[in-house]
């Protein structure tokens, strides 16, 4: 739920052109105010570690949260959905919810159905603050040539701040690594467009790269059971075997993300801009 905000001609009387009115309240409605939102994923086997990370994030008071797959342990009963949702219920009272498909949510059809307002398909877009958040399923067929390559593509021809959020690694250290080969073609898709930052799970454990001027986050912290560095990752600046979730904060036309682990503890940050 987003909160209704005064607007700011109840605030301020403004003697200016209509053009540079125009310009001044888009600037205030999209970069002045602050934005915040969370991101985790991996909850699937452990419901007191997730309880845990609701808690905090709720404490946190973010407008949206985003799920990078792996909600459940099969994703075949309703009754997964029914313990899943009754977890998340203190997010969704407060904020919008957002799920990425996992490998784990093994039946698509329920998967749409525990969420009716993703309008019956996996992958969609997002607008949160004057920032686009592009959500996949990679767990659908992603390659070259498919459907939803095909989808992306005509997203990104579109100049919007945006951050691409999916289940699959790109980059990773750990157990999994770039099991579904896009190495090959996601990074170069992503050159020249307005993406700024990936975000993925599958792999049990926080990670951070950098691969041309784009920041791929693993968070695969939310209660799986945690892995160790199993693979070299040429591209990665910092590797954190804990439980975790992200809050991503606007300042200006930045966003600054802290990671936090359930001692609250601050184990990364790092900006991205041009948001």
């Amino acid at each position: 739920m987003i909160k209704q905000r005064n607007s700011p001609l109840s605030i301020f009387k403004l003697n200016l052109p209509i053009s540079l009115l125009i310009t001044f309240l888009l600037t205030f409605l999209v970069v002045g105010l602050d934005a915040r939102f969370a991101i985790y994923g991996d909850t699937r086997s452990n419901p007191k570690i997730h309880q845990q990370i609701v808690q905090q994030i709720v404490f946190r008071k973010p407008e949206a949260v985003f799920h990078t797959g792996d909600l459940n342990s099969s994703g075949k009963t309703q009754k997964e959905y029914d313990n899943f949702l009754q977890i998340i219920s203190p997010i969704s009272q407060s904020a919008r919810f957002f799920p990425a498909r996992g490998n784990h949510e093994k039946d698509l059809t329920l998967f749409l159905q525990n969420f009716p307002y993703l309008n019956g398909s996996s992958y969609y877009t997002v607008f949160q603050d004057g920032i686009r958040f592009i959500i996949l399923d990679s767990v659908l067929d992603l390659s070259p040539g498919s459907e939803q390559f095909s989808w992306l593509q005509k997203q990104l021809k579109e100049d919007i701040p945006s951050l691409l959020i999916l289940h699959h690694p790109v980059f990773s250290s750990g157990e999994h690594n770039d099991e579904l080969g896009l190495q090959f073609f996601l990074p170069e898709l992503l050159q020249n467009t307005s993406v700024k930052a990936v975000f993925s799970a599958h792999d049990h454990n926080y990670e951070r790269s950098e691969f041309k001027g784009i920041t791929y986050i693993v968070t695969g912290g939310g209660g799986a059971p945690l892995r160790e560095k199993v693979h070299e990752n040429p591209y990665s600046l910092v590797f954190v075997k804990t439980h975790h979730y992200l809050i991503g904060e606007r300042e200006d036309k930045s966003i600054i993300f802290k990671v936090f682990n359930l001692d609250n503890e601050l184990i990364d940050s790092f900006t991205i801009n041009g948001m």
